[in-house]
């Protein structure tokens, strides 16, 4: 008898493992497949990210069927305020939108987001048997996500500014506008978007996805890459800004990490006494690069122009329309509109076409959902940096660095369906959650 329920219980590890593998699989090939929002998807909805998350989704789905409980810390405050969030949207749609095609879809959009790229991968992450290997690979693939993306940047760069091949071309995309996307820098040369559908989307990602593989490559002790990869993977990345040529990247950046050593000040100031050699070579290092690429590339003359056709450009002139007709509009709302807004796509229920829509996720929170809406927005977003704050590790940096980014890359983003910054905040809050373990060098 002893041996048929040893027997048995072996048979039930051996199922719980495949289990988890499987679901760390699909979890990995999300994040590797989080790039590709435009370049491969199916439609203009249907993209690989998304069709991973799905995957995901259901395998939650019957891993809480079976189990019959939830993952310790997975249920939080942020779940809760997001569940209000969600009421909001189905309450705004339901007085503004109910029986309009494309309020549906927006709707659909926001419920989709949040479930698959927030509630999924959070519960996917809370799940996992064994942390400290889910973080290793996640870090792993995440770095090579980011220097693939980086090195097609690079490659498309060059092929189609001085061999003239575009390698979108040979990109399925879900439509024609974002195939024959092009944008150029005063007419020099044209911009690399590499996967998503634009240069700004591109750099959005990267403006996330870069403070962590800094971490990962040269602050933590889980890297095992050798060094002149790591170097190689962070100059592509960094030249794949220059080659995007976004403005908002260029003040961004600088600004995110800026942040970040305020709130970290003692921290990097005591890092900085015991590891003066280090930041000596680095800060040498890095001189060398900007005026080798400046050399080559003519960055800081880049930068300045890239800046200054944005402000002189039609794109600013069409963001501040938008936000002048944000303003005109819910200035003369009524009550109802002020509190939970227009509505998903706020701006076609009110006749007009996708050329008033709004180009910045906090605008676009209170004209489609009020200000109830917005404060939850804000509520949800300010309790992800409190927690990342109480993180005391070296990582806590780079998340801050990351999610500012994100959160600043929102004024001018409204994209609130691609998963790139939402993996972000689950991730934060995976490693805020299991802080801990930093004996076992996670965190370290």
């Amino acid at each position: 008898m002893d041996v048929l329920q040893a027997a048995k219980l072996d048979v039930r590890k051996n199922k719980t493992l495949t289990f988890d593998n499987i679901n760390i699989f699909v979890l990995l090939a999300y994040v590797f497949c989080m790039p590709f929002t435009s370049g491969f998807a199916l439609t203009g909805t249907i993209s690989f990210p998304l069709i991973c998350a799905v995957f995901l989704f259901i395998l939650m789905i019957r891993d809480i069927m079976i189990n019959n409980q939830f993952p310790k810390g997975f249920l939080g405050f942020d779940l809760f305020i997001l569940m209000f969030l969600l009421i909001v949207v189905a309450a705004s749609f339901c007085i503004n939108g109910i029986g309009n095609k494309k309020s549906t879809n927006h709707t659909i959009a926001y419920f989709s987001s949040f479930l698959l790229f927030y509630v999924t991968i959070k519960y996917q992450l809370f799940r996992s048997n064994n942390k400290e290997n889910t973080l290793k690979k996640i870090f792993n693939v995440l770095s090579i996500t980011a220097i693939v993306t980086a090195v097609f940047a690079n490659i498309e760069f060059v092929s189609d500014n001085f061999l003239g091949i575009n390698l979108n071309d040979f990109i399925p995309r879900p439509s024609e506008e974002e195939k024959y996307y092009q944008a150029g820098v005063v007419e020099l040369f044209h911009r690399s978007r590499a996967f998503a559908s634009e240069s700004g989307g591109m750099t959005f990602m990267m403006e996330l996805f870069m403070p962590l593989v800094i971490y990962y490559f040269y602050f933590s002790t889980l890297c095992t890459w050798r060094r002149g990869i790591k170097n190689a993977g962070v100059f592509f990345i960094v030249t794949s800004f220059i080659f995007a040529a976004s403005t908002a990247s260029f003040i961004i950046v600088p600004a995110s990490f800026i942040l970040a050593s305020l709130f970290y000040y003692k921290n990097l100031k005591k890092y900085v006494k015991n590891n003066k050699l280090k930041i000596t070579i680095f800060t040498t290092a890095l001189t060398l690069l900007i005026a080798v690429l400046n050399y080559f590339f003519s960055l800081f003359l880049l930068i300045i122009l890239s800046i200054q056709e944005k402000f002189d450009s039609f794109s600013f002139d069409d963001r501040k329309e938008r936000i002048d007709f944000f303003y005109q509009q819910f200035s003369h709302a009524n009550f109802i509109n002020k509190i939970i807004g227009f509505g998903p796509a706020g701006f076609h229920l009110l006749g007009y076409d996708d050329s008033r829509s709004i180009l910045s996720l906090y605008y676009n929170a209170i004209f489609e959902l009020g200000f109830i809406g917005f404060v939850l927005l804000m509520i949800l977003l300010g309790y992800i940096i409190v927690r990342v704050l109480k993180i005391n590790e070296k990582i806590g940096f780079f998340l801050i660095a990351s999610l500012t980014s994100g959160m600043m890359h929102y004024s001018i983003f409204q994209s609130y369906w691609v998963p790139w910054f939402w993996f972000i905040v689950v991730f934060s809050l995976f490693l805020y959650h299991h802080r801990t373990i930093s004996k076992n060098n996670i965190i370290a």
